[in-house]
């Protein structure tokens, strides 16, 4: 797995990377831990998820169903501007908003009907909506669409014929007019929220290999339905027909005869060997049985989907790996997340910003795709250096060779991609390369990865799975931003040897923020308070030097901080920890703020005029969006572009019609607010992770 390949799945990115420490219980919220022996009977019909029912996997009951507008973008009808509204919460101006409730309306009617205007999932209960039920709603609900489909027994998945009536003057037959289309197939907009840093990414979005009727649509997603060429069709039904035959050809050995399983070729798992530092040994498991294990009953059929934490629940099943998960709910960037993701590999976690990252897939179709013209894609951002060829000019399908290097004159190979389809395909990538029959720009996007792994849906599975783990550290946030346990830039009470414990006859036993009845002046009396017992509670930048908060000479100013009252009271109560060396923030944020912990998690105004300092690297710029057949404005943008990037070339691949060079999301607002325990600022009352580990700790 190379770079690039790491860098396309950056949803698992920042995202991942930020709440990878979590575990069972609330590290801030003072509630006694759930155990099996604890958890209240489950009244659902629906067998219960998190802790307490599978081991190792870490969070609450969770009974996802979608309740965000969907936004459904047709044939190509999708610009810039509306991925930047959605992401912001905006109206996009051409998206066409469908109401997750009247479509689970309309298809449980159908259901009753049984006339075959939806799909009978059978893996997803009938709550959920998957890519092929929007479909689907937008032909029963428009006038000037319609889709048929029918099963596919060779390639194990259903096959979509669109008419679209472009100009909507009631018929099919006009020049323009889609009729009778079986090309047509999604991309997806992910959900970013109010993170704008994201360098990899343009409304192109996400294309899809996978079965429509197989992906879950997640809150505030964007769907791209659209015509492609008929070699897209050819290669995406080709990988497809693949994953079929694997399926066919896997029968259980581990498990019993009559146990529905997946047999994947190969499973590569790399742990975390130290944070910060991406990388380890790589451990590589060939023909792994998998079973389905129902770590999502709120969202699968009991028995029915085997998801990619199914391989990995299977494998900490026969012995091979352990592996843990954490859920996320809503994230401090607002993204809805409500999935387990993992966070745990053979006891090496997560923490900050280096997470776990995951892939799966069929090998030899696996760089299909690249968002060839994004500015990010051509150049190392910020370090001044020429990027290396294989990160910077990525290959599509059917376009690996046909320049020489643009970023390094020695090299007169014409080893790289030109934007042009190639003579020959590769056959070890099967690659059939028709002009013909082939619009190159069909692969100008990222491949399905911002898919979580708990409904990463495996049912035909690919040749590979692939779990490794990647830093982002020095990417989005400064170094300094790196705060793990044993850091020493805080100091961590131990409470094993505190002097007076409290127990449960105090009167505030439980509450976290002794400030909210006890100040020092109050608690010590007998002049015991100097400047190194309490805190001036201004919220401190990371910028500031040896992070520590700010002086004060007048001790009246010093407020309790808690974590301080723990080394001779004890932790008052706070239930144990998760084995916690990062980040508690990430998922102490939005859903998961912490009660009667004062600062922990409040709003603060950002430091920084509009989040924009020129000392923040790969800070967010203004929108860019310049024509490739606009060489005036193409030749401006990389001149504008050389503060960032003194190696600029954006003439690499041929100018194309409606193909524009972009980048970036604009710019952050003046009046930002950002936790007081984020990447860019440090509470001092709750130094984050160092106030949350004195008082939760594992033992």
């Amino acid at each position: 797995m190379n770079i690039n390949q790491i860098t396309g799945l950056l949803l698992c990115s920042l995202f991942i990377y930020g709440c990878g420490s979590d575990d069972n219980n609330d590290a801030s919220t003072p509630v006694p831990p759930v155990t099996p022996e604890e958890t209240v009977p489950v009244t659902d019909p629906l067998a219960a998820t998190g802790t307490g029912v599978f081991e190792n996997v870490w969070g609450p009951d969770i009974k996802f169903e979608l309740d965000t507008t969907i936004y459904a973008y047709l044939n190509g009808n999708l610009e810039r501007e509306d991925m930047v509204n959605q992401f912001n919460r905006k109206t996009p101006a051409n998206g066409i908003a469908i109401d997750p409730s009247q479509l689970r309306a309309a298809k449980a009617a159908s259901y009753e009907n049984n006339d075959g205007l939806y799909i009978q999932s059978d893996i997803f209960n009938d709550n959920q909506i998957s890519f092929a039920d929007v479909l689907l709603y937008l032909s029963q609900t428009r006038t000037d669409f319609n889709v048929e489909y029918q099963w596919n027994e060779e390639l194990a998945t259903y096959q979509y014929t669109v008419w679209h009536d472009q100009n909507n003057d009631g018929d099919f037959d006009d020049e323009g007019d889609v009729k009778a289309d079986p090309n047509w197939y999604a991309t997806y907009l992910i959900d970013f929220g109010n993170f704008k840093r994201e360098l990899y990414y343009n409304e192109s979005g996400e294309a899809l290999y996978l079965r429509l009727e197989q992906v879950l649509v997640q809150p505030n997603s964007g769907l791209h339905f659209r015509s492609y060429s008929p070699m897209m069709t050819s290669r995406r039904e080709s990988v497809q027909q693949y994953q079929a035959d694997l399926k066919r050809a896997s029968k259980p050995s581990y498990y019993d005869a009559d146990t529905e399983v997946i047999v994947v070729p190969m499973v590569a798992v790399t742990a975390i060997e130290t944070i910060g530092v991406m990388g380890g040994e790589e451990l590589v498991f060939h023909n792994v049985e998998a079973r389905s294990h129902n770590l999502r009953p709120d969202i699968f059929k009991k028995d029915q989907a085997i998801t990619m934490a199914d391989v990995l629940l299977s494998m900490r099943e026969q012995g091979l790996i352990d592996v843990g998960f954490t859920f996320w709910g809503t994230l401090a960037s607002e993204v809805s997340v409500q999935h387990f993701v993992i966070n745990e590999i053979n006891g090496s976690r997560s923490a900050g910003f280096h997470g776990y990252v995951q892939s799966t897939g069929v090998s030899w179709a696996k760089e299909d795709f690249s968002a060839k013209y994004l500015v990010s894609q051509q150049v190392e951002l910020g370090s001044g250096l020429a990027p290396n060829s294989s990160a910077s000019t990525m290959p599509t399908y059917c376009d690996h060779v046909g320049q020489s290097n643009p970023f390094d004159p020695s090299d007169t190979s014409l080893d790289h991609p030109d934007g042009i389809i190639d003579a020959e395909g590769i056959a070890m990538k099967r690659e059939v390369c028709d002009p013909e029959t082939t619009d190159i720009t069909d692969w100008y996007a990222d491949q399905e990865s911002h898919i979580f792994s708990d409904v990463w849906v495996m049912n035909y599975p690919g040749d590979f799975v692939w779990i490794g783990n990647f830093t982002m550290y020095d990417l989005y946030p400064e170094a300094e931003s790196k705060r793990i346990v044993g850091d020493e830039k805080w100091p961590i009470p131990d409470i094993k040897n505190a002097k007076a414990t409290l127990d449960e006859n105090h009167f505030g036993w439980g509450i976290a923020d002794c400030g909210t009845c006890h100040s020092l002046s109050g608690i010590h009396v007998g002049g015991d308070v100097s400047t190194t017992l309490g805190v001036n509670p201004k919220p401190i930048s990371i910028y500031d030097e040896d992070i520590n908060s700010y002086p004060t000479d007048d001790l009246s100013q010093l407020v309790v901080a808690p974590y301080q009252c723990a080394t001779c009271h004890g932790g008052n109560g706070a239930p144990k920890g998760h084995g916690e060396s990062a980040a508690c923030y990430w998922c102490h944020s939005e859903d998961n703020v912490p009660p009667n912990h004062g600062t922990a998690s409040a709003y603060v105004t950002k430091m920084y005029e509009g989040g924009n300092s020129v000392e923040i690297p790969n800070r967010t710029y203004r929108v860019i969006d310049v024509d490739t057949t606009d060489t005036d404005a193409v030749s401006a943008l990389e001149a504008e572009l050389q503060e960032i990037a003194p190696i600029m070339n954006l003439g690499i691949y041929p100018a194309k019609e409606g193909v524009s060079w972009q980048g970036y999301w604009g710019t952050y607002q003046d009046d930002m607010k950002v936790r007081t325990n984020s990447s860019w600022s440090t509470d001092p009352v709750y130094p984050d992770p160092y106030a949350c580990v004195t008082c939760h700790t594992e033992d």
